[in-house]
């Protein structure tokens, strides 16, 4: 059998490693195997090839890293165990690996020094793929060969025998079967996007549009003039660090353990702002060990079944239960912190007994300041109304001190930072709510990903504290300026100019422009050639859904939910053509997560199940595909 895999990223090295597996141990397998890999980036991909910048680096901690199968995962293939992210840096085959391989020194310091929560460089996870797949490659059985084309994937046809054919710049190749692992992809720039660009173009300005920031070329930005960056999620975080860092600035530890920027002198000024004119709260330090993760005790599939109306869970219904989980775990450890003559277990007790909420706050006595506030949470600054660039300056740091405070406390210490990490271990019950049709299509598609999942990644898909921490220190030194919300960008008299007009009129004028957001999957739009050949052929289509009378797309590329086979124009299965990963999301949930040991990980479970379809074996019932 002859596969092609086009994606070398983490989930093209999964399946590689998962087809391995299935046919080592299924010994009614005696045809040969052949796998041929399709990378234009090669091993590890494009987010995690090894060439970018040592400054950018992950956004979960190494521990909580993998590429290997542990005994909690759901598949039908025997167990590959192996360490951890954190496990292999600290370890002597890192250090020769790294070494051998021509890595920085600098590169194996930071595996050497790797702590067990700590955020390893990308750099480093992309070594670690590729010493993952070199050593898959020295255990490779004699009757499979696997390959890699370091080419981009222009098309997928199929020949006169309904075999898939791949396309690349240096010919074609036919398989038996293709699974397309897909990661970060670009797209067409929207109207907006585009006539800024062309604005740029029209008045030599610099514009960098929407992309991973570890591909954008940021010499072009000049020392001490202003640069406008517009986004203030993860791309922000990176772009502010390789414009600081990156560009020989340090930091020094004062004795409250804040921080103090030492400029080099070759930073820009930096003005930065959103339509939320908040950065994403700080991820908190990790505090638990392998395996562990909460789970419901409101959000429960009795109370599900128990508040759904004709099979249909009302959103309120549903933000009530997943807000009384988060009240349940931010109260106890409240308790905790500052109410040490209470019982956080008694509390719970009446908490999850008594459908009375409020009176049981009532009983224990917290303060009006200890209140959890949904709405404070979600937009800290509601009531700011109008306020000048430099009293927000004040406020805004004020909030992020106090927010660096408390998930420095830990993710099962500090009271909102703990109750912000249950959306992190909640997500296999939002996968499985997604799989159980839970919603309606109208609370699906506008309600959950139209706003929720906006507010869950502003909370918990944060930078690591460092980098709030040093977030701080660069708006305290002046280096950056955060923007009011409501931020606004137009091109006036040869510049790019920002302000937040509904909350002050302070303007500032750039000649750069930086959109600090990676492109979301969009069949409609993308500019990946592969995907667009496939719309064009009418052999893939956008994932719609029926919602007053219109079909409506959700972005996600359409496949047969229960085995990822690629569906065409008109709804029919691809039997030998399948896709997962980024491409889905919005049909699946969280899919550009890195896989997790001890949980039962999407990825894994998903990777041993395409497998298993792959080379027509059984597969293990019950996978929660990614």
């Amino acid at each position: 059998m002859k596969v092609g895999i086009i994606g070398a990223g983490p989930r093209g090295i999964l399946v590689t490693s998962q087809l391995f597996n299935q046919y080592k141990y299924h010994s009614e397998q005696t045809e040969p195997l052949s796998i041929t890999l399709f990378d234009p980036t090669g091993i590890g991909g494009r987010v995690w090839r090894t060439d970018q910048s040592d400054e950018l680096i992950m956004n979960s901690a190494a521990d909580q890293i993998t590429l290997f199968t542990d005994a909690s995962v759901t598949m039908s293939s025997k167990v590959y165990d192996g360490p951890s992210l954190f496990e292999w840096a600290r370890s002597d085959e890192a250090n020769q690996y790294l070494a051998a391989h021509g890595y920085s020194p600098d590169i194996i310091a930071a595996a050497a020094q790797l702590k067990i929560n700590g955020y390893a460089p990308r750099v480093l996870f992309g070594a670690y793929i590729k010493w993952f797949y070199d050593d898959l490659i020295s255990q490779q059985p004699t009757e499979i060969s696997t390959s890699l084309m370091k080419a981009q994937v222009t098309d997928l046809t199929y020949n006169a025998d309904h075999k898939p054919v791949i396309k690349t710049a240096d010919g074609t190749y036919t398989f038996d079967k293709v699974v397309m692992s897909l990661g970060q992809q670009d797209n067409y720039l929207n109207d907006e996007e585009q006539s800024l660009a062309t604005y740029a173009q029209e008045n030599a300005l610099t514009y960098i549009a929407p992309t991973h920031p570890g591909d954008a070329d940021l010499s072009g930005i000049p020392a001490g003039e202003p640069a406008i960056i517009r986004g203030l999620g993860l791309s922000f975080i990176d772009y502010v660090s390789e414009l600081t860092l990156g560009r020989g600035g340090h930091y020094m530890q004062n004795e409250d353990d804040s921080l103090f920027y030492q400029p080099s002198g070759r930073e820009p000024r930096i003005i930065a702002g959103s339509g939320r004119g908040i950065p994403y709260y700080p991820k908190p330090i990790n505090e638990k060990g392998y395996g562990e993760c909460e789970v419901p005790k409101f959000l429960t599939k009795e109370n599900i079944q128990k508040n759904s109306v004709d099979g249909k869970l009302p959103f309120d219904k549903f933000m009530d239960l997943l807000l009384s989980d988060l009240e349940l775990v931010f109260y106890k450890l409240t308790i905790n912190d500052k109410y040490p003559y209470k019982s956080a277990n008694e509390f719970e007790k009446e908490f999850l007994s008594n459908p009375d909420k409020s009176a049981v706050l009532k009983q224990f006595g917290f303060q009006e300041e200890d209140a959890f506030e949904w709405d404070y949470i979600i937009n800290p600054f509601k009531d700011v109304h109008a306020i000048g660039t430099e009293d927000y300056q004040s406020v805004l740091i004020n909030w992020l001190n106090s927010e660096i405070v408390d998930s420095t406390k830990g993710s099962k210490t500090g009271p909102l930072a703990a109750a912000r990490d249950l959306l992190r271990d909640f997500r296999p019950t939002f996968r499985q709510m997604i799989v159980d049709n839970c919603f309606t299509n109208q609370d699906y598609v506008e309600k959950f990903w139209g706003n929720l999942d906006s507010v869950i990644n502003f909370l918990i898909m944060g930078p690591p504290v460092i980098r709030s921490k040093q977030l701080s220190a660069l708006i305290r030194s002046g280096v950056v300026t955060i923007l009011a919300p409501g931020m606004q960008v137009k091109g006036t008299d040869g510049w790019f100019v920002t302000a937040s007009p509904k909350r002050n009129t302070d303007k500032f004028r750039s000649a750069t422009l930086v959109e600090a957001r990676v492109p979301k999957a969009n069949l409609d739009i993308t500019a990946n050639p592969l995907l667009e050949s496939l719309v064009d052929t009418q052999l893939a289509r956008t994932r719609r859904l029926p919602i007053n009378g219109e079909n409506v797309g959700v972005n996600a590329v359409d496949v047969d939910q229960g085995t990822d086979q690629l569906l065409d124009i008109n709804g029919d299965v691809q039997p030998d053509v399948y896709i997962w990963g980024v491409p889905l999301d919005g049909l699946r949930y969280v899919t550009n997560a890195a896989p997790r040991p001890g949980v039962n990980d999407t990825n894994l479970q998903t990777a041993d199940k395409l497998a298993a379809e792959v080379l027509g074996l059984p597969t293990a019932s019950d996978v929660e595909m990614d």
